[in-house]
């Protein structure tokens, strides 16, 4: 699948050089959904990718320059995928990095044609995230682990769960995790491994003012194995429950049906 179109530092072009600080994943990026030309959750996104830039101290870029470039892209596609990758300024051979501006490149994706199945099952991943408090919470470029667990499972499965080193369960590979248990929604802490999600962000509040109880957690798998529901998040599928995981079978339960309806009416993702 190639990108339908793109921009590196608000040109036309399709490639980058050799000596980008991408070959050393020195940056971070951001998926965004775009529906009837708009982009879905913008001041989220660029909220968590200006606290991420700060946090690696990669040069400041300039928020209303990113904005326009991402709508010029978003403008007049109905349903797609805008992809934002930001990267420390080329600076040549060696990991030290010199001061130089941060580049910005943003590609305009297709949709999926293959919508996700609720009823396709979710997996266990063997391989496992390596905890770094410096690095937890942000989306940074370095997905390599999430690459070794996408290749553990294939059709029908969507989607792998994955734990950090010491056992604790984190997030999918491309999703952040939530469980039931007795009405309460719990989330995994991100403070040693994991994505903080866009989305898992606006799960949290929306289900506070709708009057849930929401706490975050250390989840073993056990735990999650007995969870009365479980459902998965991201800014493309929005929600999407997890009914076979193992030998472990669900029904779509209150929660996530009451959570899906209320993010659809608030417009926060397009899959709904």
């Amino acid at each position: 699948m190639n990108p339908l179109t793109s921009l590196v530092n608000g040109q036309a072009q399709t490639s980058i050089p050799v000596t980008s600080r991408l070959q050393y994943g020195d940056g971070l990026f951001e998926t965004l959904a775009i529906r009837d030309g708009r982009l879905l959750l913008w001041s989220e996104h660029v909220r968590r990718l200006m606290a991420g830039i700060e946090r690696l101290g990669l040069d400041p870029i300039d928020a209303a320059l990113l904005a326009t470039e991402a709508e010029t892209l978003a403008a007049g596609h109905s349903l797609a995928i805008l992809k934002i990758v930001v990267v420390r300024g080329t600076s040549g051979r060696g990991y030290r990095p010199a001061a130089a501006p941060t580049d910005r490149i943003l590609t305009v994706w297709p949709w999926p044609n293959r919508p996700i199945d609720d009823e396709a099952p979710v997996f266990w991943c063997r391989t496992t995230l390596a905890r770094q408090p410096l690095l937890s919470g942000l989306k940074h470029l370095n997905r390599l682990e999430q690459v070794l667990a996408q290749r553990e499972f294939s059709d029908p499965y969507w989607e792998g769960l994955m734990q950090d080193t010491q056992g604790w369960v984190i997030e999918g590979t491309m999703t952040n995790l939530f469980v039931v248990e007795g009405g309460i929604l719990t989330t995994p802490i991100l403070d040693q491994a994991g994505v903080a999600g866009v989305m898992r962000d606006q799960v949290m509040r929306r289900a506070r003012e709708s009057g849930m109880v929401v706490r975050l957690d250390h989840l073993t798998s056990t735990r999650v194995m007995e969870a009365d529901e479980i459902f998965l998040s991201n800014s493309l599928i929005g929600i999407r429950p997890v009914l076979r995981l193992a030998q472990r079978l669900w029904r779509r339960g209150p929660v996530t049906s009451r959570m899906t309806e209320i993010l659809r009416a608030c417009g926060d993702a397009p899959a709904l």
